[in-house]
């Protein structure tokens, strides 16, 4: 079963379309990645949340290790007012398969 990873970022004061536009510059390079089933960026116009589905804890252990990622993260103080909310969890499946589970 895949692992669900739920990511919150909050910037700090002016730096939102910072945070989104570093985003953007690796969105496709972590989409491409070995075992990323799922890697989606939404805002509310004050955080940034990646919803991503990865084949395994394997593949999600690399993606955390990939240049892109890695390089995010450093730039990260430049924009985070505190450190990521990052949530690992698997999906319960309950009721419809296909409206049941991300």
């Amino acid at each position: 079963m895949s692992l669900i990873v739920v990511a919150t970022m909050t910037p700090q004061p002016g730096k939102l379309q910072d945070l989104t536009d570093a985003f953007e510059q690796v969105a496709s390079a972590i989409q491409a990645e070995p075992g990323c089933e799922l890697y989606a960026i939404h805002s509310d116009g004050s955080v940034v949340v990646t919803i991503e589905r990865w084949e395994s804890e394997a593949a999600l252990d690399a993606h955390m290790k990939a240049p892109s990622v890695t390089a995010l993260l450093e730039q990260g103080p430049k924009f985070l007012a505190k450190a990521p909310e990052i949530v690992p969890m698997r999906a319960l499946g309950f009721g419809d398969p296909e409206k049941g589970m991300i």
